[in-house]
């Protein structure tokens, strides 16, 4: 199959899953890429259809998917592709329920029976950011990231681009109340750790780090929802040089993980 114009129904449909109120309607969202094609194929992500350019058609043809690959000219491709440097990949797929779960209410009993590596993750907006943090959490053996349901989205394209594949296998979870979810952690024998800097803040090398030690980073720019920190066990900081003020949230959560992962 040969779809050459770009106002075609399918075409149409497919480019509107970049908006997250379309995503959320139909459960799909839209990747590419050769390698996004290759883990989702690998790791059983379930996709609908795979759109590709005459040149890539062969290559998709080629590989372990048996789904339906439809060809599109390269005009249409540009329609639907988010890509400075395209590769001439697009896959739908359907959200990947058996990881990720977009409304989530925990009790304290989960994670009293729990040793879970988990990051909290309170108002994060950028999906780039969010994006590597997905990444930085599978490669330092965090097993859950809770987020407040007002993160950005994980189906994102830029989410899903910025954690390079790590998305299709790792378990994220949206709370609609995080200060709620924080004080069932603290009941069921979790440390949590809001990342703020005040008077009683810790320096992160000073703290004891357990397996039931989730830190908690905030807005890009206005930090953690008082209520959470509020609700947190306690706050901490990393150390660094005199003059610099605070580090990328991204960078700030994947050093927290670091730390906790070497124990």
């Amino acid at each position: 199959m040969l779809i050459t114009s770009r106002s075609n129904p399918l075409i149409i449909e497919t480019a509107s899953l970049k908006e997250k109120k379309y995503r959320a309607k139909s459960s799909l969202f839209i990747f590419e890429g050769v390698k996004l094609f290759d883990e989702a194929v690998k790791k059983g992500v379930e996709l609908v259809r795979v759109f590709a350019t005459e040149k890539m058609t062969e290559y998709c043809k080629n590989s372990a998917f048996k789904g339906e690959i439809i060809t599109v000219s390269n005009g249409v491709y540009e329609k639907l592709s988010n890509e400075k440097a395209p590769e001439g990949i697009i896959c739908v797929a359907k959200y990947i329920d058996k990881s990720h779960n977009m409304n989530k209410i925990y009790n304290k009993e989960e994670f009293e029976n729990s040793e879970k590596r988990v990051i909290i993750l309170s108002s994060l907006r950028d999906p780039g950011n969010l994006g590597t943090i997905i990444r930085s959490a599978s490669a330092f053996g965090v097993d859950e990231i809770i987020m407040s349901s007002d993160c950005a989205d994980i189906y994102n394209p830029k989410t899903v681009r910025a954690a390079m594949g790590t998305l299709f296998s790792q378990s994220v979870s949206y709370v609609d109340n995080l200060s709620s979810t924080v004080r069932e952690m603290n009941e069921g024998g979790y440390t949590t750790l809001a990342a703020v800097l005040d008077d009683k803040a810790k320096a992160l090398n000073d703290v004891e780090i357990s397996r039931k030690t989730a830190f908690i980073i905030g807005n890009e720019g206005h930090g953690i929802a008082p209520d959470v920190i509020e609700s947190a066990s306690g706050t901490v900081y990393i150390p660094m040089e005199t003059g610099v003020e605070s580090l990328n949230a991204a960078i700030a959560a994947s050093v927290f993980m670091w730390q906790a992962y070497k124990g």
